[in-house]
């Protein structure tokens, strides 16, 4: 076959590389200096004033490490402007991703110079003279002349900032759906159970009644609407709290009139005796007894609820409840006593996250752990506080502050 025609013009890989290799000189220190005249000092200044124009940071070092020349955008990065002869990199101080400090002459640039290779894979962290980091990954490249020699290196510094903190945000996110999926998981099997059992109650008894009601003795058929009556309470305060919390975390806003805390508590209580004969509550007040509070009346109530519920469940069948109210330093204080299984300082901490409950809790009684954590969402909208911790002698106290009614301050 024959040789194909040569093309009009082949360049030789000489004239193709000239421009190439003469930025190579430029910017290594070998060529003309830029106050030098003539073609060759004007075509290094024209190579410099493009590579100014680049969006891109770059710079480069001599064989040495010395920076030889940088560009504005490089300038713009280190938020300095190094002086020419500066070591490595123009950047003021540097660090692992990690935030170890990082010396300069271990930095990509230096590891280029000293073993020869370009370096890639690369992120580090950048702290500018003004406190202000950037994240960045460098692309050092050794640059060498026609016989192969080391003449200097070219960095090329990409911020990628906004992408880590994209990507930390991905994680964060991700981590989050990853935490949420777990609660929910744990979640449905904890309400699966604790339906459970009141449904299984509630059916069987109904059934019986229904199929042998008549051949039941009056006491048994008593004993047994009893049961269903409690554990349908017991269902029915469950999915209150449910309702309650999946509005409250979603942010629904509350109606809030002036109440009278003590008509509220006191109603409380005596709706939490019926139901419970067997408990003695006892209330106590501390002047002055009429503390109005802006709140919704349901909330509150059910608030109270769940505390007197809370104590009653955790407290031996033949000790008291006491409930005391108080004016302090201009809050509404109520307190919840028992003397049932206590808790220590990590568990009050932890006693208002839902779901949570303490082993000595999970051995005493059934639950899902949801009353607390909704008594802590009513009492954050309506602008208060809550805490737990261990009483003196034996047993818990839960307390909530509420601040006073908006008309009483416009009053003060």
């Amino acid at each position: 076959m024959a040789d194909p025609a040569p093309l009009p013009h082949d360049p030789t890989p000489l004239e193709t590389d000239r421009p190439l290799l003469r930025l190579v000189g430029a910017l290594s220190g070998a060529a003309i200096a830029e106050s030098d005249d003539g073609p060759a000092a004007a075509d290094d200044r024209s190579y410099r004033q493009i590579l100014d124009a680049l969006g891109v940071a770059m710079y480069t070092t001599d064989a040495a490490g010395r920076i030889t020349f940088f560009n504005e955008a490089a300038v713009a990065l280190w938020g300095r402007r190094p002086a020419l002869g500066e070591e490595w990199c123009g950047s003021w101080r540097l660090f692992w991703p990690d935030g170890r400090p990082m010396r300069h002459d271990e930095c990509p640039m230096a590891i280029a110079l000293r073993e020869n290779r370009a370096v890639r894979g690369f992120t580090a962290i950048a702290e500018r003279p003004d406190g202000h980091q950037v994240v960045f990954q460098p692309f050092p490249t050794p640059l060498r002349d026609d016989a192969g020699n080391l003449v200097g290196a070219v960095n090329v510094l990409v911020d990628v900032t906004e992408q880590r903190r994209a990507q930390d945000a991905l994680r964060a996110t991700a981590a989050e759906l990853a935490s949420s999926n777990a609660v929910k998981d744990e979640f449905l099997g904890l309400v699966s159970h604790e339906l459970r059992t009141p449904v299984t109650t509630i059916f069987g008894n109904a059934d019986l009644l229904r199929s042998h009601g008549e051949r039941l003795k009056p006491a048994d058929r008593a004993a047994m609407v009893d049961d269903i009556a409690e554990e349908s309470e017991r269902l029915y305060r469950i999915i209150e709290n449910l309702l309650l919390l999946s509005r409250l975390q979603a942010g629904s806003r509350t109606e809030l009139e002036p109440q009278l805390l003590t008509h509220v508590v006191r109603r409380a209580i005596r709706t939490f005796a019926d139901r419970n004969p067997g408990r003695e509550v006892r209330l106590a007040f501390a002047p002055p007894q009429h503390l109005i509070v802006d709140a919704d009346r349901t909330y509150l109530e059910l608030l109270l609820e769940n505390l007197l519920g809370n104590a009653h469940k955790y407290s031996d069948p033949g000790s008291s409840i006491e409930v005391t109210m108080d004016l302090v330093d201009g809050e509404s204080v109520v307190q919840v006593l028992d003397r049932g299984i206590g808790l220590d300082a990590e568990q009050a901490r932890q006693v208002f996250v839902p779901f949570y409950r303490t082993d000595a809790a999970q051995r005493r009684a059934g639950g899902v752990g949801l009353g607390l954590a909704v008594c802590q969402r009513i009492v954050e909208a309506l602008g208060g506080r809550i805490w737990a911790r261990s009483r003196d002698g034996g047993g818990s106290e839960f307390g909530f502050a509420l601040p006073p009614a908006a008309e009483l301050e416009d009053v003060r």
